[in-house]
């Protein structure tokens, strides 16, 4: 098949990756400012703090993929380590 035939996804172009990131955070912007005006019954303090989810939940991603970073770091062999 010739490139330039080639079936194209609506992710392949630039300007839509750019649409969809910015969509996303702009869903995320409104979600943060719509968490000041919900009325919480919190078990603990810090669960009451507005934004305590999003701040908690980006920690945790961060924690995730530095843990594999450095796992990959741990477990990683040569490319030639099974062979004879």
């Amino acid at each position: 098949m010739s490139e330039q035939k080639m079936d194209r996804r609506w992710l392949d172009k630039t300007a839509n990756q750019n649409r969809l990131f910015y969509a996303l955070i702009a869903i995320c912007a409104g979600l943060f400012i719509a968490d000041f005006s919900m009325d919480r019954h919190a078990h603990f303090e810090t669960e009451a703090i507005p934004g305590f989810y999003a701040v908690f939940g980006f920690i945790a991603y961060t924690a995730i993929v530095g843990a594999g970073w450095l796992w990959r770091r741990v477990v990683l062999r040569r490319q030639d380590y099974y062979d004879g």
